[in-house]
């Protein structure tokens, strides 16, 4: 895949996982704004970031993060170099090899017709645990039905698989992920995205509508009982709502998502029985 060394400079706006590459350099590489690119620091030191911006740069070889963003490097300062990379997924990497290496993986269930459901996870392997293996059983409690599945892993060596390979679910461009790009026009009739976050509880969330969810909610607590962790649905407006158009899971339904946020309790103690319970939800509707 194309690359080129740029030098990384300061951008002042943005989140720690975005940057801004001079347009030129950003063809150059085949890639545009929203997509997302590799930036290599050093062979130990590369994280995923998404393009926000593509202003006139001089020289036009700069590559601009935020001082979060460079702390994912562990850069200690501005400037320093990097290669920008359009390649975002090991291409050839088992997920055996992908994690011994430190990399991100793309996987992909699917018989090229299916339109019921989805499910997905992009933010597998190591960056929130547990989360692929919920979408992939989904999928295996479905298989009779020929569900979907579509799902990212990520590990680190040593830690910190979340700061390298995060992406947020909102920024998730399908030119960057070839796999994706294969089912993102399916227009599926559901879609429900696993992830994980710090809280103690599950929260549901997504573009669907709030009976989904209340259904979505009441067959994970039935499946939980006695394991005291809350299932409560999103407040509309908050951070973790997932209702975005945007949002990759509602992208792939037509705005008929679901989100599930997940403590890390819940996801490695109760993992298997919360697919279980979101599968059957589904099991009818499909």
């Amino acid at each position: 895949m194309p690359t080129y060394t740029a030098s990384v400079q300061k951008r002042t706006t943005g989140t720690k996982e975005h940057c801004s590459v001079d347009p030129q350099k950003l063809a150059a590489i085949g890639c545009a704004v929203g997509h997302q690119v590799r930036i290599r620091r050093t062979a130990n030191e590369y994280a995923l970031y998404t393009v926000k911006q593509a202003p006139q740069e001089n020289p036009e070889n700069i590559v601009r993060v935020t001082d979060a963003g460079r702390s994912r490097l562990a850069a200690t300062s501005f400037p320093f170099n990097a290669t920008v990379d359009s390649q975002v997924v090991h291409p050839t990497f088992t997920d055996a090899q992908a994690e011994a290496n430190s990399e991100f993986v793309e996987r992909l269930t699917d018989n090229n017709t299916h339109v019921g459901l989805v499910a997905i996870a992009p933010h597998g392997g190591m960056i929130e645990e547990g989360t692929d293996l919920q979408a992939q059983r989904v999928a295996a409690v479905l298989a009779a039905k020929g569900v979907s599945c579509w799902r990212c892993k990520g590990w680190k060596q040593g830690g910190g698989a979340l700061e390298r390979w995060h992406i947020t679910s909102t920024d998730i461009h399908e030119a960057s992920f070839p796999l994706l790009g294969k089912i993102i026009h399916r227009e599926f009739s559901y879609a429900v995205a696993f992830h994980g976050f710090s809280q103690s509880k599950i929260l549901i969330g997504g573009g669907a509508s709030l009976a989904l969810k209340q259904e979505i909610q009441q067959a994970i607590q039935n499946a939980i009982v006695g394991s005291g962790i809350n299932v409560e649905i999103a407040t509309s407006g908050s951070e973790f709502d997932g209702d975005d158009p945007n949002n990759i899971v509602n992208r792939l339904a037509n705005g008929n998502g679901i989100q599930i946020e997940q403590s890390k309790v819940a996801r490695i103690s109760y993992g298997q029985q919360i697919a279980d319970a979101v599968a059957s939800v589904y099991s009818s509707k499909i």
